[in-house]
C-alpha cells in the first residue's frame, strides 16, 4: 500500500475510475497503489484539487443546513452534488463528500 492508494481509498475512486479522472493508464494506477513508486507531481495536484472539491462540497452542504430544525433522521437523508470536473462524475468522490458532511452535522448531536 502506498500515500497514493490511501487517498484514492478515501475518495473512493475504482482503479478505471481513477485512470479516466487522472488521464492516465490503469497500470499506471496499479502500479503507484501497490508500488513505492510515486505518481508525477501534476497526478497529486489534481488529486488535491479533487480532495478540495470534496471538502467544500461537504462544508457547503453542513453550512446550508438547517441546524435549529435539524432531526437526527435527517443525517440519513443528505445528498449533495460535488462540484468541479475532478470529482463531479464519480460515486465515490459524492460519497466522500457526503459522509464527511454528514459527520459535520452529527456535531450537533454531541
Amino acid at each position: 500500500m502506498s500515500n497514493f492508494s490511501d487517498i484514492m481509498g478515501y475518495v473512493g475512486l475504482s482503479t478505471g475510475e481513477a485512470a479516466a479522472a487522472l488521464n492516465v493508464s490503469e497500470d499506471e494506477i496499479v502500479r503507484w497503489c501497490s508500488t513505492s513508486d510515486a505518481p508525477p507531481l501534476h497526478i497529486w495536484q489534481s488529486l488535491v484539487r479533487m480532495l478540495d472539491e470534496i471538502r467544500y462540497s461537504a462544508e457547503e452542504a453542513a453550512k446550508g443546513a438547517d441546524l435549529d430544525h435539524l432531526d437526527a433522521s435527517d443525517l440519513n437523508s443528505v445528498q449533495l452534488m460535488v462540484p468541479g470536473q475532478a470529482a463531479s462524475e464519480f460515486a465515490g468522490p459524492k460519497r466522500a463528500a457526503t459522509a464527511l458532511a454528514v459527520a459535520a452535522l452529527a456535531r450537533v448531536f454531541v
